[in-house]
C-alpha cells in the first residue's frame, strides 16, 4: 500500500511515468503563472514544476506532527487578521475569495480548491516567515472527532475575538475596501462575475448580506466535537471506497458545464457526501460560501484535496487527459504572497506534484470492483418516478429493472450510486435526503443507502444558473445487503428518497424532483 492507501505498489511510478511520457510526446503542459517556492537560504526562485526539492508534506492533524502544524495554522490566521481589510491577504478577504468564484457541481470543483489552497499557503509562508508552512489534513475517517485545538479561545475558535458575527460590523469594516476592490476589476474579471449572477457590487453584497441571515457560530463545540449521524456515515470508509471507484475523472469530480459558477451539473460523491455533509456538520461559517472564515474549512479541504491525489495516484490523471474546455477554465480571483491578482487556468492546479507538496501517510483506502469500459451491462439506469413532489418529512419512490447482467455484477460488489436531479430547497440548511433501496414484490426489507445534502448557495441567479441540483451518493452497503438477500438477478429495485427536516426549522414548500438514476460506478 502507498502513503494513500493505494492498492498498487506502483501507483505513483506509473502516474509520473505517464507524464514525463506525454510531456516527451510533445503534449504541452498549460502554463503556470509563477508557482515557485522559496526556502530561506535560497538567493532564487526555481519554477515549482523545475525544483528538486523535496515536496513539503501535508501533515495528518491527528498525526505526531498535528500540534506543530496546527500552531503554524494558528500563526497564519493572527497575520491575516491583523492585515488592513484593504490587503486583499486579510482573513475575510481571502473567504470572499470563495464567494466570488469557487465553483461546486461540476468539473471544476477539484482544481479550484486546489489553487486556492495552493495560493493560501504561499501567503501563509510570507505573513508567519515559515518557509516551511503547509496545511495540514483532517482525515475525518480515521479521526471523526474536531481537533480540540479549534475549541480553545484563540484564534482557531470562530468564538475568539477577531472574528465578526454581525452583518452591521462586517458591513463598517468591508463594504469600502470591496467596493474600491470592485471598482478595479477587469473587464475579464466583470464577466466571470456576470456568469455567475453578480452583475454589480450590489448584488455581491446582498449575498454577503445573506450569509449573516443564520449563526456564523459553530454546531460544534470543545463539549460535541464528534461528526455524528449523517456525516459520519458520508465519511465512512466504504464511503469513501464507493466514492473513489469511477475510473472517469468527470464522474469522480463532477461534470462538464458551460462554465464554473454554474452549480446545474453532476457533482461527484466526494463533494455530495462527506464535503458537504462535514461541511454541515460543523455549522456556522462552515455552512455556506464564507466558510473559509472558519480555520477548519482549510484542513477539511486539505483532506478533499488528498482524496483527489489518492484517485490520480490510482488513475493517472494529469492535466492533459482532460478536455481543453476543462484546462483552459479561467480562474482569475486568487492572489499572490504580495497580495497580486493571479491570471490561471484550471489546468495550472491538477498536479500536486507540481505545486510541490505531498501528504504525509494515513490509513489505507481499498479499492472495490467498478464498472470496467467494455462492460455489458450500461452505466445508467434512469428510473421510473411514482410521484414528484417532495416536502419534508415525505418521500418520493422510483423503480427501474437494470437487468440480469447488471444485477450480477452488483452481487460481486461492484459499486454503485444513486442521483437524484430536484430543486434546491430555498433553506437548503434545513433539508437533508435520505436514501433506501429494495427489491420489488418481495419480501426483503429496504436496505439503507446514505444521506446526501446541497451545500451553498450563491444567492444569486444569472445566466445558465438555475433553481435546481443534482445530488450523487453513493449506495455504501445498501446495494450489497440487498443482493446479499436476494441473489443473483434479475431483480426491480424499488428507490425511496425520503426529506428530513435538519434543526428546528419547518419548511413549507414542496420541491420538484426531475429524475432519479441508478448508476453502475
Amino acid at each position: 500500500m502507498d502513503a494513500h492507501g493505494d492498492d498498487s505498489r506502483n501507483a505513483r511510478r506509473k502516474f509520473l511515468t505517464r507524464s514525463a511520457t506525454l510531456v516527451a510526446a510533445g503534449a504541452a503542459l498549460p502554463a503556470f503563472p509563477v508557482l515557485a517556492r522559496k526556502r530561506d537560504d535560497e538567493n532564487a526562485v526555481a519554477p515549482a514544476s523545475m525544483s528538486t526539492l523535496a515536496p513539503l508534506p501535508r501533515r495528518n492533524v491527528h498525526g505526531a506532527f498535528g500540534s506543530a502544524a496546527m500552531a503554524d495554522l494558528r500563526s497564519a490566521v493572527g497575520a491575516m487578521m491583523a492585515l488592513p481589510p484593504e490587503d486583499p491577504r486579510n482573513w475575510y478577504r481571502q473567504a470572499m475569495i470563495h464567494v466570488l468564484d469557487c465553483p461546486h457541481g461540476n468539473a471544476w470543483f477539484f482544481p479550484w480548491h486546489r489553487g486556492y489552497l495552493y495560493w493560501f499557503e504561499r501567503i501563509a509562508r510570507k505573513l508567519t516567515r515559515q518557509s516551511g508552512f503547509v496545511l495540514p489534513y483532517w482525515d475525518w475517517t480515521s479521526a471523526s472527532d474536531t481537533p480540540l485545538t479549534f475549541f480553545r479561545g484563540d484564534l482557531l475558535d470562530t468564538q475568539s475575538p477577531g472574528y465578526i458575527h454581525d452583518f452591521p460590523t462586517f458591513d463598517r469594516t468591508f463594504r469600502g475596501p470591496m467596493e474600491t476592490f470592485w471598482g478595479n476589476l477587469t473587464q475579464s474579471r466583470r464577466r466571470q462575475l456576470e456568469l455567475r449572477g453578480m452583475a454589480n457590487f450590489e448584488s455581491f453584497w446582498a449575498a454577503v448580506h445573506a450569509y449573516f441571515g443564520r449563526s456564523t457560530r459553530r454546531l460544534l463545540s470543545a463539549a460535541n466535537r464528534q461528526l455524528t449521524g449523517a456525516a459520519l456515515e458520508a465519511v465512512s470508509r466504504p464511503n469513501l471506497v464507493n466514492a473513489l471507484a469511477p475510473t472517469s475523472f468527470f464522474e469522480l469530480g463532477g461534470t462538464l458545464v458551460a462554465h464554473h459558477s454554474d452549480m446545474s451539473g453532476v457533482p461527484g460523491m466526494v463533494e455530495s457526501q462527506p464535503h458537504n455533509l462535514v461541511h454541515d456538520a460543523v455549522g456556522g461559517y462552515m455552512g455556506d460560501f464564507l466558510s473559509a472564515s472558519d480555520p477548519v474549512f482549510w484542513i477539511h479541504h486539505a483532506n478533499v484535496d488528498r482524496l483527489w491525489d489518492v484517485w490520480m495516484e490510482r488513475r493517472g490523471l494529469v492535466a492533459q487527459d482532460g478536455p481543453p474546455a476543462w484546462i483552459n477554465e479561467p480562474f482569475l480571483f486568487f492572489c499572490d504572497e504580495d497580495g497580486q491578482a493571479i491570471d490561471g487556468i484550471a489546468g495550472n492546479y491538477v498536479s500536486s506534484s507540481r505545486l510541490d507538496y505531498s501528504f504525509e501517510a494515513t490509513a489505507p483506502i481499498d479499492t472495490a470492483p467498478s464498472r470496467p469500459p467494455n462492460a455489458e451491462w450500461p452505466a445508467t439506469f434512469p428510473c421510473q418516478l411514482q410521484s414528484t413532489n417532495l416536502a419534508v418529512n415525505g418521500s418520493v419512490t422510483a423503480s427501474v429493472e437494470p437487468g440480469k447482467a447488471a444485477c450480477d455484477a452488483f452481487d460481486r460488489f461492484c459499486q454503485t450510486a444513486i442521483l437524484i436531479d430536484l430543486d434546491r430547497p430555498q433553506d437548503q440548511h434545513a433539508w437533508r435526503f435520505k436514501v433506501e433501496i429494495g427489491v420489488e414484490g418481495s419480501s426483503f426489507s429496504t436496505k439503507h443507502c446514505g444521506y446526501t445534502a446541497f451545500f451553498g448557495s450563491m444567492r444569486a441567479q444569472g445566466p445558465g444558473m438555475r433553481h435546481r441540483g443534482q445530488l450523487k451518493l453513493g449506495t455504501a452497503g445498501g446495494m450489497s445487503e440487498i443482493m446479499a438477500e436476494a441473489g443473483s438477478g434479475p431483480h426491480r429495485f424499488t428507490i425511496t428518497v425520503r426529506a428530513q427536516r435538519v434543526g428546528n426549522d419547518s419548511p413549507t414548500e414542496a420541491l420538484k424532483v426531475y429524475g432519479v438514476t441508478l448508476i453502475s460506478v
